[in-house]
């Protein structure tokens, strides 16, 4: 299986058909996706719910347990910060993962026994992938007496947060609500014509030799790399704004590490020119994916238990990273009802 595909997707509890996969936004059906970047009860949704369960599906069709009989797994998720501190939301979020989940892709039924959930604020899940190496063991010590501090950028969430001793500083972090999802809006109010906000991040993470050209159709091709670099610009320095606000200690801070998807999208020299202490992580789009799973590594560990497979899952507002021994996958996180789409397709 090609998991990059778009495939067919079916559960018990809703009656629908879905869609979803690497294009599922490139259909030129923007007005029928359905997106889990919503602000509120996000994780008592049913968009959010279905994310969980197609992602748990397409991780456990790599075990052929999973089709003759049941794959027991252990799940490491991570949410934003504030969310986290949440418990009602974080056991919300793990009652969605625990107990037995049955999907159905392409006509093929998996079936996957969640026994155990760890729910970690996001941002640590990159500090220990740079802590840990693959096998989930302690690589870089040092990392461990720093004061750290990490800036996520997310599509709908940007991540302010200090830590020292692996605990979460309670005054020095900040969560925005204002993700990279501002930087394509405000792209997209100023091209002219029918925009689609979808088609303007593709456009954005896939510039050919440092130029950006959005397509309408192969017709109509607009030149907007002046554009974007100048609201670029304007997001970055927000962005440093809101750094130095939320960061009163950030002399005292030994590594300043940025992370998330929206972290390939700023403009790096501005953050070099600000901050001496900065490290932009390599990956940083799987960085806290990997994190994840490689704390669930650590803890087998550390447990007398017979291993069960890891299933690690970040389900932001524009990106789904999936992370398990034997796969790494990066989808948008939206996704068709069948019935929406037209015939043809």
């Amino acid at each position: 299986m090609d998991k990059l595909n778009n495939y067919e997707y079916k559960v018990p509890f809703s009656p629908e058909t879905y869609v979803w996969g690497s294009t599922v936004n490139q259909l030129h059906l923007d007005d029928y996706l359905q997106d889990t970047l919503m602000y509120g009860n996000r994780y008592g949704s049913e968009a959010f719910k279905l994310l969980t369960n197609f992602g748990l599906g397409l991780l456990a069709s790599d075990y052929q347990e999973s089709e003759t009989g049941i794959l027991e797994a252990t799940a490491v998720i991570g949410l934003p910060t504030e969310d986290w501190s949440n418990k009602e939301q974080d056991k919300v979020v793990i009652d969605s993962l625990i107990g037995q989940h049955q999907i159905e892709i392409d006509g093929k039924t998996y079936t996957v026994r969640i026994k155990r959930v760890y729910v970690l604020p996001q941002p640590v899940g990159t500090l220990y992938n740079e802590l840990l190496d693959e096998q989930g063991f302690l690589q870089r010590p040092e990392l461990a007496e720093e004061k750290v501090g990490v800036i996520d950028i997310g599509g709908g969430t940007i991540l302010i947060d200090t830590i020292l001793d692996f605990k979460l500083s309670q005054r020095n972090r900040k969560q925005y609500n204002t993700g990279v999802t501002d930087l394509y809006e405000a792209i997209q109010s100023k091209i002219q014509g029918n925009v689609s906000l979808y088609q303007v991040e593709r456009t954005l993470r896939n510039p050919i030799e440092g130029h950006y050209t959005y397509e309408f159709n192969k017709h109509d091709q607009r030149e907007i790399t002046d554009l974007v670099k100048i609201e670029i610009d304007r997001f970055t320095r927000r962005l440093i704004t809101n750094v130095k606000s939320t960061l009163k200690n950030l002399d005292s801070i030994d590594s300043l590490f940025f992370t998330g998807g929206g972290a390939n999208l700023v403009n790096r020299k501005l953050l070099q020119q600000e901050f001496k202490n900065i490290v932009i992580v390599e990956n940083t789009e799987t960085a806290n994916v990997n994190g994840f799973y490689k704390y669930g590594l650590s803890l087998q560990e550390d447990d007398d238990k017979p291993k069960q497979p890891l299933l690690a899952l970040d389900l932001g507002n524009k990106q789904t990273k999936l992370k398990s021994e034997k796969s790494e996958i990066i989808l948008p996180s939206q996704f068709l009802n069948k019935a929406d789409m037209p015939v043809e397709f």
